[in-house]
């Protein structure tokens, strides 16, 4: 599997209510085995507007394999949807949410 489960990677996503397609940070939260067997990766939608709702959950800087260059960052845990490889903006990954808190995400 090219990318692994915690990596936060930029694909092209359609935004809700509008379907607007645009280039949005997700961390991938499935596994190996989804990969193999759908080559595709389950991912929730980040973002740095601060929503506070019942859908967030903070993503803070001791979560991160690195600093984020955002002062403020959520997952949308409402905004969960599969990508395929081709979604993909860039090979880059971005940063990488550490194990424990992407179990707790999930």
């Amino acid at each position: 599997m090219p990318y692994q489960r915690g990596d936060i990677v930029e694909v092209n996503l359609g935004m809700p209510p509008d379907g607007k397609v645009l280039n949005h940070p997700v961390v991938i939260i499935s596994n190996d085995d989804v990969f193999i067997d759908d080559d595709c990766y389950l991912v929730v939608m980040l973002t740095s507007q601060e929503y506070g709702d019942r859908y967030t959950f903070e993503i803070t800087d001791d979560m991160l394999a690195q600093a984020s260059n955002k002062s403020y960052s959520e997952a949308r845990c409402h905004l969960v949807t599969y990508v395929l490889p081709s979604h993909i903006v860039s090979a880059r990954v971005r940063n990488k949410i550490r194990r424990q808190y992407v179990d707790a995400l999930v």
